[in-house]
């Protein structure tokens, strides 16, 4: 560039001329507002800048989305394992006590108190006085409590837990037919697979305790094809009744 002033060069990125001090900001056609240091350096700074931080930060950003991503799948499988966690502890560990009439029984606390019973009263010669129902999807519990005291004396004493099993025995294969196969029948246990009316094959796991002229009747049942898997708890369970 010349001095439009004294016509000498100016050296680059000069104030004023170096012959006539005149400032070059001053010097007629000279664009004030433009670079010092000219489009090319500015070009290549600027194509410097995207392609170099820009470029990073854009990196960062794709990582991030994808960090973050991860980070909700890993939570969405943190949820779904607790729910899981959840609903198998509710099923299979978490108990509670159930108080019926004269007896308690620690039960899971998926089973809840049921409106229909079926096991209807078994006996013309007992009074039923008391029966009822805990079922959830999977498994259910069923009492019935029968009253002998109008047999009082040698009938009731000659009628032990083994031989009320025996009696309750006949009743179910009147009552189910061919479909009643028993798989255990040994003192006050009786164990039977057999067609419901829902034609269901179910396995019963039953239990016979007496107190007094009172004979009280436990039934644990399943789908006849989970019996390997209930049984073990069905025996727990049972080992929790007690009757007051």
């Amino acid at each position: 560039m010349r001095c439009t002033v004294c016509g000498c060069d100016i050296l680059p990125n000069s104030i004023c001329c170096q012959n006539c001090g005149t400032r070059v900001i001053e010097m007629t056609g000279v664009n004030s507002a433009q670079p010092r240091y000219g489009n090319s350096f500015n070009n290549s700074f600027n194509n410097g800048f995207d392609n170099g931080l820009n470029s990073n930060v854009r990196a960062v950003g794709k990582n991030m989305s994808i960090g973050k991503k991860v980070l909700i799948l890993l939570l969405a499988l943190f949820v779904g394992a607790a729910i899981g966690f959840g609903y198998w502890y509710y099923h299979n560990v978490s108990t509670h006590t159930i108080r019926e009439e004269n007896f308690s029984v620690e039960l899971p606390r998926s089973l809840e108190k049921a409106t229909t019973i079926d096991y209807a009263a078994q006996s013309s010669d007992g009074t039923v006085k008391a029966n009822g129902k805990y079922a959830d999807v999977n498994s259910d519990f069923q009492y019935m409590i029968l009253d002998y005291s109008s047999l009082a004396g040698e009938t009731t004493d000659i009628l032990t837990e083994k031989l009320f099993v025996t009696y309750m025995k006949g009743n179910l294969k009147s009552q189910f037919g061919s479909s009643y196969k028993e798989v255990y029948a040994d003192g006050n246990k009786l164990k039977m697979t057999y067609r419901a009316k829902t034609g269901d094959e179910v396995y019963n796991y039953a239990i016979c305790k007496k107190s007094g002229y009172k004979y009280y009747w436990f039934v644990f049942g399943c789908k006849a094809d989970e019996k390997d898997f209930y049984d073990p708890k069905f025996e727990k369970w049972a080992s929790t009744i007690h009757i007051n």
